[in-house]
């Protein structure tokens, strides 16, 4: 039940990092041109990736390393492509390179955090989201904390990484109240717990804030049906086929319902 997608995770940072970013001061402030235009090339480089144009995107970002060794958010977003090109030894090389420039840059450590526990390696990605989430400046340390949850709950039903996970959980919601990442991963827990008037109430809260997924549709109709409560089960069910027909939760009904 518990999943983690790196893909997502990294897209996710990549618009928090192009919605906050940086604005090239024509005035001076000590930057070069190269920085600035190295700047300009990545947010570029953000956009083209964001837009599924990779090949531009490489161009771009490639263009904003050369024009500023030194820039972590060129990395970083480089390490970003690497990955969706599939080639984990430059991802990584990427990644290590932007964070030994800033080693508070909180997205790049996120994101490291997310690719290190795609390949298993769980206890170097809590590393990496609690250092990310060390950063007081850091804009979004609900996204690490989550990370950080989702990651250790991979490794199994470990007591120890499950009370860990569900801690991060629960910081993740006090700075975040509506994140939806982190109420479907708890109405998740909860659902297994069997405490299902509690996982209804997240997946309220996750309802209210955005549309339902795939994921959240299944858990409410595992929910209800838990608690003797069929009455929305054909809408839910009907939603799920509607919007999401070659999903694995729409599967998994399918299975349930023979």
């Amino acid at each position: 039940m518990y999943r983690i997608n790196l893909l997502s995770l990294l897209i996710l940072a990549l618009f928090l990092q192009l919605s906050g970013c940086v604005t090239v001061n024509e005035g001076g402030g000590g930057a070069t041109d190269f920085e600035k235009a190295s700047k300009i090339n990545v947010q570029l480089g953000i956009g083209y990736y964001n837009r599924g144009n990779l090949e531009l995107a490489n161009e771009k970002l490639l263009k904003a390393i050369r024009q500023d060794p030194k820039s972590s958010q060129a990395y970083h977003a480089y390490a970003v492509l690497q990955n969706r090109f599939l080639d984990p030894e430059k991802a990584e090389f990427y990644f290590k390179k932007s964070i030994e420039l800033n080693p508070r840059n909180s997205e790049a450590l996120n994101n490291y955090g997310a690719f290190l526990c795609s390949a298993k390696r769980i206890q170097e990605s809590e590393t990496m989201f609690l250092r990310a989430i060390d950063n007081q400046a850091y804009r979004s340390p609900e996204v690490a904390y989550t990370s950080a949850a989702v990651c250790l709950l991979k490794e199994g039903d470990v007591a120890k990484n499950r009370e860990k996970a569900i801690g991060y959980l629960r910081r993740a919601l006090a700075i975040g109240s509506n994140y939806r990442p982190a109420l479907i991963n708890m109405a998740a827990i909860t659902l297994e717990e069997n405490n299902n008037e509690l996982t209804r109430l997240y997946l309220e809260r996750f309802n209210i804030t955005g549309n339902p997924t795939a994921r959240s549709l299944w858990l409410s109709i595992q929910n209800d049906l838990a608690m003797g409560d069929t009455s929305k089960i054909g809408l839910l069910t009907e939603q799920l086929e509607n919007d999401f027909s070659d999903s694995e939760e729409y599967k998994q009904w399918l299975a349930l319902d023979k």
